[in-house]
């Protein structure tokens, strides 16, 4: 088998139109303040630092720090600090922010499983193991050309 035409016609296929506005859909869902959104509706209510919500969405906390603003403005996050430790801002889901992220959280899953119930289950879950393996195989290369970069 020919794996680089197959990458080729992989590529193609990803970058198609009408198949990148599905791609823009999942990267808007675990990108920016989607992702800030969910991550804090995950927390059950419980106010976080900024930090640790950098840590998980992988971004710098200067970038939070503009996506808290952002969100901020819109009334679905307040910021408070921490009666236990006054040099600690602590991030809170509003009432408006939890209802969007269930809704938007709840759209999305939806719109997923309808995808998966037209592909049929055998094929849905072969998907999604296929795309876990795939996942997984591109991060050992990824930390491959890494080490050698390093090396």
């Amino acid at each position: 088998m020919d794996y680089n035409k197959l990458a080729e016609a992989f590529l193609v296929q990803v970058k198609d139109t009408a198949k990148s506005q599905v791609m823009n859909k999942l990267n808007s869902y675990s990108h920016g303040e989607n992702q800030v959104l969910f991550f804090l509706h995950k927390q059950t209510g419980e106010p976080i630092v900024p930090s640790d919500i950098a840590t998980f969405t992988n971004t710098s906390t200067a970038r939070i720090a503009t996506i808290l603003n952002n969100l901020e403005e819109k009334g679905m996050v307040t910021r408070e600090i921490s009666r236990v430790d006054r040099r600690k801002i602590l991030v809170a889901l509003t009432d408006k922010g939890r209802k969007l992220a269930e809704t938007q959280r709840c759209t999305f899953i939806n719109n997923i499983s309808r995808a998966f119930e037209a592909m049929g289950e055998e094929r849905a879950t072969r998907f999604v193991d296929d795309l876990l393996l795939f996942f997984e195989e591109g991060r050992k290369i990824a930390l491959e050309e890494e080490e050698n970069k390093n090396a």
